[in-house]
């Protein structure tokens, strides 16, 4: 094989990868995919061109720092005390079930396909395939704008905890490997010292950053602000890495706490560029380690198949289990179904203390690469593999895990079932509570289905007419009074839980009317597909308010605004309001 220098491979790796994604693009592909086949392309598996070297890791590993510290800023101190109780007890519960199920299917299936495995192996593979790529999910989320949403929250929560349980789960694994000396009194002290410091920093960083953050902005040079976000995102990765933690965790960290300042916005801007390029370098670094032998393909395929519908379950059952809607609970287990690049670290970890033979490594890291490639295939089905597994999973035995806040509760504002409600809102951010702030002062009987149960408990208490259910839920939707209601406003953000919401009351009822809100105006065809009535697009209606805004400004007319303001609105939602006539 001829050798490169490591210049003539960036430029190899940097040329091919721009060739393959855009093809990809062309085939519509997801670009992650992209960059995995470019490594793949140029590795041991098919050319052998590039290696994956020390410096290639490097930069990889400065890809996932950079990303998770940009995701963090899209989150805050409230959103995170918020999903305090997913992040503590779905994590945990998360690993848990995923150590358990593993090492049992480990203890019955591989004797089956000829390979001896001991118990403390079978534990160690359970906790090698626990955690999930926080950066595979968190780039997916992103680029599909489902951070915010239901089940981008909830996958993002136990990703955290999951790079929370690195160092736990570190001990654990040396406890497992033979001849391991047990030192309860030592694993203790070194936890408690692991939980000390990370609280240590966690203030340490509320304290420091911000003002590091303020001093910073204050200065006009451009390049400062560019340098002094790449020392607030690598520093403190550093720091958490010191204290025995996740460097990435350390980084998402910094960004939350980064989130509340005024320069929050600018940090973000600068440090995209860089963490674009570099993430895709850790992507492409995965296919690099792919290295298949043919006579083994078949049963390893087959290993991260059951791993993938393994992981998947468990995350589903553990956010039943918490009481999650059914689809948040079967999106999140779709999202974190895959193994993360957390385990390459336990696999080599397992190798070199004889936990598993040199086959067997090779046989996890490709299992581990498969999953994460068929990742972003996954999570674009993910709506639709949800509409079709939620029938299945509103089986009664489910039915005890769903929210005590879906019994039928009466408020003071609720009319009685038999009279039903005028109006259902579905969805209580902003644009439902204005919504309902305007039926409520119009004496129009309403009732609002909302998905979160601590929004739902709140505005219950101040009188709201609210309950807990999912709007793509037959029953739920039953339940909030659909079939009684002569209109319905559909006031969610999941761009697909609408069209999929809408589809389900039109089964119900052919003839309510449907009024529904998108951000995008790209969306707003296929919820009218859906069966929506009329389609509210904030795209179209934010410009239409700075047209109008315009014109008052400049002193035009109201006649001819008001007739321009018309001819917008006629051009732009002509296509989408429509009638939907009632069956026979």
């Amino acid at each position: 094989m001829h050798h490169f220098e490591f210049f003539d491979e960036i430029i190899i790796i940097g040329g091919l990868a721009i060739l393959i994604i855009f093809l990809f693009q062309r085939l519509r592909i997801p670009s992650v995919i992209g960059f995995i086949a470019t490594g793949i392309l140029l590795g041991p598996t098919t050319f052998g061109i590039v290696s994956q070297d020390t410096l290639i890791e490097t930069l990889s590993e400065l890809g996932v720092i950079l990303l998770l510290f940009t995701i963090g800023l899209e989150f805050s101190i409230t959103d995170l005390r918020a999903m305090r109780r997913v992040v503590l007890l779905g994590g945990s519960l998360q690993i848990a079930g995923t150590i358990v199920l593993v090492g049992a299917l480990a203890l019955v299936l591989l004797p089956v396909a000829g390979v001896d495995v001991s118990f403390q192996t079978s534990i160690f593979l359970g906790i090698a395939f626990s955690v999930s790529s926080t950066a595979i999910c968190s780039k997916l989320l992103k680029e599909r704008r489902e951070l915010a949403l239901p089940h981008g929250r909830t996958a993002m929560a136990i990703l955290i905890f999951q790079d929370m349980a690195i160092v736990p789960l570190m001990i654990i694994v040396s406890l497992l490997i033979p001849g391991a000396a047990s030192d309860p009194v030592g694993i203790l002290f070194r936890l408690g010292t692991l939980l000390l410091l990370g609280l240590g920093i966690i203030g340490g960083f509320r304290y420091l950053l911000p003002r590091f953050v303020g001093a910073v902005g204050r200065i006009s040079a451009p390049e400062v602000l560019v340098l002094g976000a790449l020392v607030l995102c690598f520093g403190s990765a550093y720091i958490t890495s010191i204290a025995g933690m996740s460097m990435a965790l350390g980084a998402f960290i910094a960004g939350v706490i980064i989130a509340g300042t005024d320069e929050g916005h600018r940090i973000g801007r600068v440090v995209e560029p860089m963490r674009d390029a570099f993430t895709s370098i850790f992507f492409i670094s995965v296919g690099l380690l792919l290295d298949v032998h043919p006579e083994h393909l078949f049963q390893i395929l087959g290993g991260a198949t059951i791993l993938l519908g393994v992981k998947g379950f468990v995350v589903t059952v553990v956010l039943l289990i918490l009481r999650l809607p059914i689809r948040t609970a079967v999106m999140s287990g779709i999202v974190l179904a895959q193994v993360g690049e957390f385990s390459f670290v336990l696999a080599e970890t397992g190798r070199v203390n004889g936990l598993v033979t040199d086959d067997g490594f090779q046989a996890m890291l490709v299992a581990i690469i498969v999953t994460m490639t068929v990742t972003p295939l996954l999570i674009s089905v993910a709506p639709r593999l949800a509409e079709r597994a939620i029938p299945a999973l509103g089986i009664v035995p489910l039915r005890r895990f769903r929210t005590k806040d879906e019994a039928p509760v009466q408020t003071s504002n609720e009319t009685e079932e038999a009279d039903g409600p005028v109006v259902v809102v579905i969805g209580f951010g902003v644009n439902g509570q204005n919504v309902a702030r305007v039926l409520r002062e119009t004496a129009i009987p309403y009732r609002v289905l909302e998905m979160n149960a601590e929004a739902v408990q709140k505005f219950r208490e101040r009188g709201e007419p609210i309950r807990f259910g999912d709007s793509t839920d037959m029953h739920d939707l039953k339940m909030a009074g659909i079939g009684q209601a002569r209109a319905v406003i559909v006031a969610i953000s999941d761009q697909t839980a609408v069209a999929h919401s809408i589809r389900s009351i039109r089964t119900m009822r052919s003839d309510i009317h449907i009024i529904a809100r998108t951000r995008y105006a790209r969306d707003a065809e296929a919820i009218s597909a859906a069966g929506a009535n009329i389609v509210v697009t904030e795209e179209y209606e934010s410009s239409i308010q700075v047209s109008v805004s315009l014109l008052q400004h400049l002193g035009v007319e109201e006649a001819t605004i008001g007739y321009h303001e018309d001819v917008m609105r006629r051009d732009r939602y002509g296509m989408l309001a429509r009638e939907v006539p009632p069956t026979a």
